[in-house]
């Protein structure tokens, strides 16, 4: 999400990094979602927060008109998409990865909380994209893909919950487009730490991490093999690969405290992004214990590790969320030893 936005503010020639995006729309978070359905059960554990208001929110802090559309109709869909690249408008749009043909996911895999940039048109049967790079984990290099209008129309009609794109658009307009003042990071940063600090119900923020703790070592019990190999790579997926920048979006935000400790006037905010490098770290390694969890045996004991690392991850975030809510509400100037 943050990946394409920050291609389509960089073409309006209003850049602003992909860190700053993150942090401007509250945009780190933490769930763990339990889901049922027709009988069979999936579980979502996601590094993002703020996912009703993440646009507005960005919208209200940078003057960026932001406008969200969804359609079932994936002719008139693909007919305004085309109207558009015809005029070379680049369109950032949502799809699922499952059916975008430079992601390399096991048969049957789907996720359309993904989104890209639509670039180019040949004019026949193919569209350029822009996307993060498929393969590799952490911070994202720029990539460019082609796809038929064939697959462009299966993956931005996907019916595969929990997250069908419904042939998701977004419409911009910079013409108010100002940068980010202080008051804008620091309000985006309070939001962020009540979010994770007193969130409104306990699968999310800081209690998440701890349901999630609790939750993990029941799954062998709660799945078949074929049923915890899937949702154990998920969360592999959902931690490293999804556009996270790696650990769950927690390296991205730690550098976007670093860069918005000029803007704010905070330079302690700086030497807080150390406490969301660790938890970023630790992030990452909870997601690589489940990288093979296809082919992998000793699942179990890796379960069991990855329980007490969310653990360890929930008290250090307690206390970074902590001591940031104090830092932008009062001013406190450096982080306690």
């Amino acid at each position: 999400m943050t990946n394409s936005l920050a291609k389509i503010f960089h073409h309006a020639r209003h850049p602003l990094s992909e860190e700053m995006l993150l942090g401007l729309g509250a945009g780190i978070g933490f769930i763990y979602w339990q889901m049922n359905f027709g009988g069979e059960t999936s579980i979502f554990i996601g590094g993002r927060g703020n996912m009703k208001r993440f646009y507005q929110d960005l919208a209200d802090r940078t003057g960026v008109r932001i406008v969200e559309t969804q359609t079932a109709g994936a002719k008139k869909a693909e007919e305004s998409l085309l109207a558009s690249l015809r005029k070379r408008q680049p369109v950032m749009l949502g799809g699922d990865m499952g059916f975008l043909p430079w992601f390399s996911f096991p048969a049957g895999y789907h996720f359309g909380g993904h989104t890209f940039v639509a670039c180019g048109f040949d004019g026949a049967q193919t569209v350029l994209c822009s996307d993060m790079e498929p393969k590799s984990s952490g911070i994202k290099k720029g990539f460019y893909a082609p796809i038929t209008l064939q697959q462009l129309r299966q993956a931005r009609s996907s019916p595969y919950k929990p997250f069908p794109p419904k042939n998701l658009r977004l419409e911009f307009n910079f013409s108010r487009f100002r940068m980010p003042a202080a008051r804008e990071i620091r309000t985006a940063i309070a939001q962020a730490a009540e979010a994770h600090l007193r969130p409104p119900i306990k699968n999310m923020g800081v209690s998440g991490m701890r349901h999630a703790a609790a939750q993990l070592p029941k799954w062998p019990g709660l799945f078949n093999d074929f049923a915890l190999r899937v949702n154990l790579f998920n969360l592999y997926i959902f931690i490293e690969i999804g556009g996270t920048g790696g650990g769950a979006f927690r390296a991205m935000y730690a550098r976007f405290l670093r860069e918005a400790s000029t803007v704010a006037g905070l330079p302690a905010l700086a030497e807080a992004a150390s406490g969301f490098s660790e938890s970023a770290r630790s992030l990452s390694g909870i997601g690589r214990l489940f990288k093979d969890a296809e082919t992998a045996d000793g699942l179990e004991s890796k379960i069991r590790a990855a329980a007490d690392s969310f653990l360890q991850v929930a008290d250090l975030e307690e206390k970074a969320w902590n001591w940031l809510l104090s830092a932008v509400q009062h001013g406190t100037r450096h982080v306690p030893s």
